[in-house]
């Protein structure tokens, strides 16, 4: 019997990198008896793909391509309108992408046989980053270490995912992401509670896909600014999970010890720069983060929005 699969990718204002996500997931393996389509959610007031221009992207691919529109901004809001696509065309398994990715030939038919060897639901890989420039040389670049292939995960972002459709579906466990989290965690936060539900998930070590970081999100502001968004996302989704006196039991003497060896750091490294330039920026940088992850474990506690995601990076 023929299992259907839809790969789901959420979009906004990058009609470049969504091409070549596109003509990436255009050349994958299909996995014998199954069938892929694409769905693409532009989160943005007003779509760019309509009328010939979706047409013409329509017809420079052999794989079926649909365009949905969620104009109300902010990731949950876009990824939810992405599941609820994906299930308009009764999918057995949705796979997640960003439009900043460029998903291997054997991406899905690697997720896809995990699941079914390992009785699995939800199936994350690993992505590989490709930066247009060099980050600095004090920002510890996130890598993943090698896992086996099966090894049972509790959590797991977006941008390299294959699910069951029974964790979404009505008549299964009806899972949304939460649009309260509209400025980042969302993801974490979903395949959290999916775990929370007994579905089996697991790490694939070989379904790659490559990650895009355009010069513009290595900048020290915006490396900064992230930090901030993901201390901030972190704490506000243990409020919400947990409750406020929790989470401020939690995050407040954290916060504060993040903040005074964050700042005693800074203020060494900033001494040190003169005559040891690149262990100073080093001192002076990590300082910094953990000013960052204190200040936004603090914002998060009170529930204020961070701008992070306003700012679009890459074309």
């Amino acid at each position: 019997m023929t299992q259907k699969l839809v790969i789901a990718v959420c979009t906004a204002q990058r009609p470049k990198m969504l091409e070549a996500c596109l003509d990436a997931l255009d050349q994958l393996i299909v996995p014998a008896e199954t069938t892929i389509s694409i769905v693409v959610v532009e989160n943005d007031p007003e779509p760019f793909f309509t009328g010939d221009r979706a047409a013409k992207i329509r017809a420079g691919l052999k794989t079926a391509l649909h365009f949905y529109h969620e104009q109300r901004k902010g990731i949950p809001f876009a990824r939810n309108a992405a599941l609820e696509s994906a299930l308009e065309h009764s999918p057995d398994w949705i796979a997640l992408i960003d439009d900043d990715e460029r998903a291997e030939p054997d991406w899905i038919e690697k997720l896809l046989t995990a699941c079914e060897e390992h009785n699995a639901e939800v199936a994350n890989g690993p992505v590989r980053r490709i930066y247009e420039q060099p980050p600095p040389h004090w920002w510890k670049s996130q890598l993943l270490k090698p896992r086996p292939t099966g090894t049972i995960i509790t959590e797991a972002p977006t941008n390299n995912i294959l699910m069951s459709s029974r964790l979404i579906a009505d008549d299964g466990l009806g899972l949304r992401f939460d649009e309260r989290l509209t400025f980042g965690s969302e993801d974490i936060d979903f395949f959290r509670r999916v775990h929370a539900r007994g579905a089996k998930m697991i790490w694939v070590d070989d379904a790659f896909v490559e990650e895009d970081i355009p010069a513009s999100r290595v900048t020290t502001n915006r490396l900064l600014s992230r930090m901030h968004m993901a201390a901030t996302s972190g704490a506000f989704n243990i409020v919400l999970r947990e409750g406020r006196l929790r989470a401020a039991l939690h995050f407040i003497p954290k916060s504060v010890r993040r903040m005074f060896f964050g700042f005693l750091a800074t203020v060494i490294g900033f001494l040190i720069k003169p005559f040891a330039r690149k262990r100073g920026e080093k001192l002076y940088y990590y300082g910094l983060i953990r000013l960052m992850k204190g200040s936004g474990n603090l914002r998060g506690l009170m529930g204020r929005a961070h701008n992070y995601y306003d700012v679009i990076d890459g074309h």
